[in-house]
């Protein structure tokens, strides 16, 4: 019992580091500046067909 604590807790402590860590760098690279972009820019896509273009089973020719 006392065996697997010396090998768990080094183990837990070096993933809570490392997630931390990774956290850190997340915050400070700019990862969360823009949270509102994704989903605003699926609002503003232009999915109109262009003029040029022939839908979907209308292969005229």
């Amino acid at each position: 019992m006392t065996a697997s604590l010396f090998l768990l807790l080094p183990i837990g402590l070096a993933f809570v580091a490392l997630i931390g860590g990774m956290f850190w760098w997340a915050i400070f690279s700019g990862q969360f500046d823009d949270t509102q972009k994704g989903g605003e820019s699926i609002l503003m896509d232009d999915d109109s067909p262009k003029a040029s273009e022939t839908p979907p089973g209308d292969e005229r020719r």
